[in-house]
């Protein structure tokens, strides 16, 4: 980390003093059951306290009743719950709006629905600054500057000017923590922090967060990587079912276990893993060996074809070109090439901004190419018409980044698998079968599909938009971050699943995910990228061995290790 982003650190309160001191907390909804169920702990200045857990175990839940936002119709009770000497009980909005950023800082998991997509980033962090300090307009803005050089934002004059959806989802991620450390609050709430980050970006921000809490800053670290858990913290707290079922040094927890359940934590972890070796608890495949989540369309599987032959996707000097705020233009993918075979799965990494996700648009002829074409089958795919496309997008499916903003929040999940795959809307018992089929397939409980998507867990959401991909019966998935909201156990079935269908179905996939662990788990061959070009390409063993480029070797030294 630079002297700049040290330098804008500034002192909290004294390393050891309680900052934050929560006892039996509960929380339900409506008359549901408590969804946090009287969980106790205590942060002090300097410490970090790392939660961790399933999806859905009430991690998120916690965290937002800590700052008063646990959400409509929300029970919060607690025997107490104490900001240094400040009682939290019974606060009116005004009061936390007071607390809120100056006193307790807040980390969101989804940075996408977490910004204004009406005004450009810089001038939401300068909000902060406006409304609790006397700083002055420029001294805002070099503010601004700083927060996001230390965030590892490349390029802040430009970033600062632009909306949070001409951003890549990591370099939203960093705005959004940007804003949360602008006023150095006492205490930092950081709900999946760096979850939509690449490894040299995360060792970034993982440093800075080390930083603040060297500074005094006490750290709530809620997060599904285990990697990142190890670095920072200091105590460890395994949530379940909305209850504490083992706390401890992060040593003693990490490395020696008592609980059954953060035993299956540490062994759903896919770093080093060989490929297609299974990772989740359950010896036996997530999909079954002649129906499931494809329906009764079973094929046996068939050894890959020779790379040389038959490619399903193949790409040829793709060229993107964008303009930015400035009128300068962006060329965010440069001459890019790929290949996809029948049943492979070729993972793409790099940083964020780096044009992964433009290439996953370019290859579903969501964006057009300037320069460059792509085949589908061995037929023109894009550039066409899309009156030329439609009759075949059934056999390209997608599971994105960000599922919140790709569902229709009107419907609900039964809905929503119903009409993807294309039978009208739903009712019929054949319809309900398929619905459970895809439900069951992703590990999501039959009564989720009378729910809608804001009131279902992050990564329950991206379980949904998994199922949603396989629903239509595609051979080749693009997948762009497909597990980044997942805890562990959840990521592992996910990941299991993903290998089951491929199996059984002969399936492709793009595997895009800046967790290098996940991707050198399942793919066959690996693609680098950086700045819109691909830098390293080989067998993915090959390239985790012996990288050639001195970036792929920046990679894979920063990536977090248990």
């Amino acid at each position: 980390m630079t002297d700049t982003s040290a330098s804008i650190l500034s002192p909290a309160v004294a390393r050891g003093t309680p900052v934050l001191d929560v006892q039996n907390l509960r929380v339900r909804f409506g008359r549901g059951p408590q969804v946090v169920d009287g969980i106790s702990f205590e942060l002090t200045a300097g410490e970090c306290l790392g939660i961790v857990g399933e999806s859905g175990s009430g991690k998120s839940v916690t965290a937002r009743s800590l700052i008063g936002l646990a959400g409509t119709g929300a029970h919060v009770e607690t025997d107490h719950l104490r900001l240094g000497e400040r009682s939290l009980v019974g606060l009116r909005p005004a009061t936390w709006r007071g607390i809120r950023g100056r006193k307790i800082g807040f980390i969101l998991q989804d940075a996408l629905s977490s910004l204004d997509p009406l005004r450009p980033v810089g001038r939401e962090i300068a909000d902060a600054l406006r409304l609790h300090t006397r700083l002055s307009p420029a001294a805002r803005g070099v503010r601004v500057q700083e927060l996001l050089t230390a965030v590892g934002m490349p390029e802040p004059h430009l970033r600062a000017r632009q909306r949070s959806g001409e951003l890549s989802g990591g370099l939203r991620q960093r705005a959004l923590i940007a804003s949360a450390i602008a006023l150095n609050p006492p205490v930092l709430i950081a709900d999946e922090p760096t979850t939509a980050l690449d490894a040299t970006v995360q060792a970034q921000v993982l440093e800075l967060l080390a930083q603040l809490t060297a500074s005094g800053t006490g750290l709530l670290l809620i997060s599904h990587d285990l990697a990142v858990v190890k670095q920072l913290a200091d105590r460890v707290a395994v949530m379940r079912a909305g209850r504490i079922v083992e706390t401890g040094s992060t040593a003693e927890i990490l490395e020696a276990p008592q609980h059954d359940y953060t035993r299956s934590l540490i062994a759903a972890v896919p770093t080093g893993r060989p490929r297609g070796e299974r990772l989740s608890v359950s010896s036996s495949p997530v999909l079954p060996a002649t129906t499931g989540a494809l329906g009764t369309q079973t094929r046996p599987h068939e050894p890959p074809v020779a790379p040389e032959q038959h490619p399903v996707l193949d790409a040829q000097r793709l060229t993107k070109v964008f303009r930015t705020p400035d009128r300068s233009l962006m060329r965010a993918v440069d001459d890019v090439s790929l290949t996809l075979h029948p049943g492979r799965t070729l993972g793409l990494v790099g940083e964020s901004g780096s044009g992964k996700t433009t290439v996953a648009r370019l290859l579903l002829a969501l964006e057009t190419p300037d320069h460059g074409t792509v085949t589908l089958h061995g037929e023109p795919w894009s550039p066409l018409p899309e009156s030329a496309r439609r009759h075949r997008r059934r056999q390209m499916g997608a599971i994105y980044q960000d599922p919140s903003a790709s569902f229709d929040p009107r419907l609900t999940v039964e809905q929503i698998l119903t009409d993807a795959a294309g039978n009208g809307s739903g009712g019929t018992r054949q319809h309900r079968t398929r619905v459970a089929e895809l439900l069951d397939s992703v590990g999501l409980a039959s009564r989720t599909r009378d729910s809608r998507p804001a009131h279902l867990s992050g990564g329950q959401r991206q379980r949904v938009a998994i199922a949603r991909a396989l629903a239509p019966r595609p051979g080749i998935i693009i997948c762009d971050e497909p597990v980044s909201a997942l805890d562990v156990t959840v990521q592992a079935q996910v990941l299991d699943l993903l290998n089951d269908l491929q199996q059984e179905f002969g399936i492709s996939y793009l595997f895009i995910s800046h967790d290098l662990g996940v991707v050198g788990h399942m793919s066959d061959s690996l693609l680098v990228m950086r700045g819109g070009r691909i830098v390293e390409r080989g067998d993915t063993e090959a390239v985790f061995r012996s990288p050639a480029h001195e970036y792929t070797s920046r990679l894979l030294a920063a990536a977090p290790r248990l």
